[in-house]
């Protein structure tokens, strides 16, 4: 399982590439603990992208505390704090 993190725009590149999390070389107990929490990582990033943010923010804080090593988690997490406080950038 590969879950997708993003889409970005890469330097030289005109279109977006969708980037995906590859977590093969992580411990056995963080890819246990990504696949536990995969579900609701599912629905917080479907939040983020609806622009429900707190509804985000809570799942990816909710996520951080029962695994604080996932990085990707506690990006979006920090993502959607700084839009809850200064709000969503326009176009986005």
């Amino acid at each position: 399982m590969y879950p997708f993190v993003d889409r970005v725009t890469v330097k030289g590149k005109k279109s977006a590439v969708s980037v995906f999390e590859i977590y093969d070389a992580d411990t056995e107990q963080n890819i246990e603990l990504k696949q536990k929490t995969a579900t609701e990582f599912q629905m917080g990033r479907k939040f983020y992208f609806e622009q429900k943010i707190s509804k985000a923010q809570k799942i990816f804080k909710n996520i951080c505390e029962t695994h604080p090593q996932d990085k990707l988690a506690a990006i979006y997490c920090q993502r959607s704090l700084k839009n809850r406080m200064y709000g969503v950038a326009e176009g986005w």
